[in-house]
């Protein structure tokens, strides 16, 4: 998600340049005494993904959406592959990318199988922000929302076929995460890729909640240390 929420407000991420946030961050840092998770999440990207050059160029945008991030990993010179099946906010991430050759847009979902899935879209997703809850997973705020079929691609198979080092892996799929990240682990992908922020969406139901769960405890007890799952 590259929204958070601030005093009921609306808060959107990579509104600045590195230079900018950092600078604010100090500042931040210096009178708040609670540093939110929205800002962590930012400082990190901030911090890490400098580190991952020699790891590679190619930045992967699970769920990109109006892309927020893919345009702050482009900033940095990497190579973006930004999956994004809402054909809505899938528009948007078209026109700001401006037809850059550095960034390859796919329209699809991903998942630990590859198949056909139903979408669901929320009834008020003309409102551009609420395309951030489009998901395969089916919640209460999907209710009276369009809902359409889209192509799910088999994450460790994706991987498998990039041509070239991955630096950095963004995975913000709306529920779907685990089953992605329960493949990837299984099929031991993420020691292909250099760093993976994910955010987990443990509140959608208690099957995802005791599944990221019993991921935490695997990813600790495998000593796995490029997976963030406390990404916001």
């Amino acid at each position: 998600m590259n929204e958070g929420r601030t005093g009921g407000r609306s808060v959107r991420m990579f509104k600045e340049s590195r230079a900018e946030f950092l600078m604010r961050w100090y500042l931040y840092r210096r009178w708040k005494k609670r540093i939110s998770p929205l800002r962590q999440s930012e400082y990190n990207f901030h911090t890490i993904i400098p580190r991952l050059r020699d790891r590679g160029d190619i930045f992967i945008d699970l769920g990109a959406n109006i892309g927020d991030v893919t345009l702050a990993a482009r900033r940095y010179g990497m190579r973006v592959i930004a999956f994004e099946p809402d054909p809505i906010a899938r528009a948007v991430l078209e026109a700001r990318t401006n037809d850059d050759s550095g960034i390859t847009i796919i329209p699809k979902a991903v998942g630990g199988l590859a198949r056909i899935a139903t979408f669901h879209q929320r009834p008020d997703v003309d409102d551009l922000m609420k395309t951030q809850s489009s998901s395969l997973v089916l919640t209460h705020e999907h209710t009276g929302g369009n809902t359409f079929d889209v192509e799910v691609v088999n994450i460790v198979d994706f991987i498998n076929e990039v041509d070239g080092r991955i630096a950095a892996l963004k995975m913000d799929i709306e529920g779907a995460e685990a089953e992605c990240l329960e493949a990837m682990l299984d099929a031991g992908s993420h020691r292909r890729i250099g760093y993976m922020f994910i955010e987990t969406h443990e509140g959608f139901s208690d099957e995802i909640r005791e599944r990221i769960s019993a991921l935490r405890t695997r990813i600790l007890s495998e000593k796995i240390d490029n997976i963030d799952l406390d990404w916001v």
